[in-house]
Parts: structure tokens; C-alpha cells; sequence
């Protein structure tokens, strides 16, 4: 199975979930470690067709630093950790991640529940191998 854009659209929704309501949080609000409990794609063009990472056994946890800073690792089993660094911004429902080591940032809807974060991203993702398609990836983070 390809993960091509998982690391980074996987961090994307963990901290679009972050946000507390509409008017936003400020990163020091999502400070701290959160552990995926779910990495969901849904296809875009036939939306019965999901699979959940963390169910075949992925892991992913990200932490937010309050100095707009953040980390990841995602694990896949018998695959190599992926880890990325860099900074985030956080206005309204939408949380920016801008990866130190690539030039475009991502933006996810994020909504922040208590000890919940569900981070929300449009993605490519690979159903069928080799094959790419649009699709809808949803983050449930736990602090």
C-alpha cells in the first residue's frame, strides 16, 4: 500500500482538529502529545470505499508545541517511521502546517472537542494499488 501523502495529510488533520470552536485556539491551547485513535480515507467518488490505517495496525502521535512548533511520527507496520518537524498556525477551524522540509503548506479543518481533535483533509490516497485517487482523510486524536 502507497502512504505517499499520509505523513503529511495525517499531521494535517491531527492538528486541524485542535481547535476548540470557530473562534479559534491559540497554539499554547494544543499544547502537548496526541495519539491518533483513528487515520480514516474515504474515497471521494465512491464514499462505501474506507479504510481505517490505524485499524491495520498504523500509529501515529503528534505533538504540539505553544511555541508553534510541532512533531510527528507515523508508524506502518513493516514499513519505516515516517517523522516530520515544523510550525503551525491556527485561525478559526483551520490549522495551516508548514513542513520544515517541504515548501507547501497544508490546511485542515480542525474542531476540538475536550480531549479530542479531529483533523479534517481533501488527499490523494492510494485504494487500489498504484492507483491515486481523491479522497477525504479524518484524524481522532486524544490527548
Amino acid at each position: 500500500m502507497k502512504h505517499k501523502h499520509l505523513t503529511i495529510s495525517a499531521l494535517a488533520l491531527i492538528l486541524m482538529s485542535a481547535c476548540t470552536e470557530a473562534t479559534g485556539v491559540e497554539p499554547n491551547d494544543l499544547a502537548g502529545t496526541w495519539t491518533a485513535t483513528s487515520i480514516v480515507f474515504t474515497s471521494v467518488a465512491d464514499p462505501m470505499l474506507t479504510l481505517d490505517l490505524a485499524t491495520e495496525g498504523a500509529t501515529m502521535s503528534l505533538t504540539l508545541n505553544a511555541d508553534g512548533t510541532y512533531s510527528w511520527a507515523f508508524v506502518f507496520p513493516g514499513e519505516p517511521t515516517e517523522n516530520e518537524t515544523g510550525t503551525y498556525t491556527v485561525s478559526g477551524n483551520t490549522m495551516t502546517i508548514n513542513d520544515s522540509s517541504q515548501g507547501s503548506p497544508e490546511t485542515f479543518t480542525i474542531v476540538r472537542s475536550g480531549d479530542t481533535l479531529t483533523l479534517t483533509l481533501s488527499d490523494m490516497f492510494d485504494f487500489t494499488q498504484g492507483v491515486e485517487e481523491a479522497a477525504t482523510m479524518v484524524i481522532v486524536l486524544t490527548h
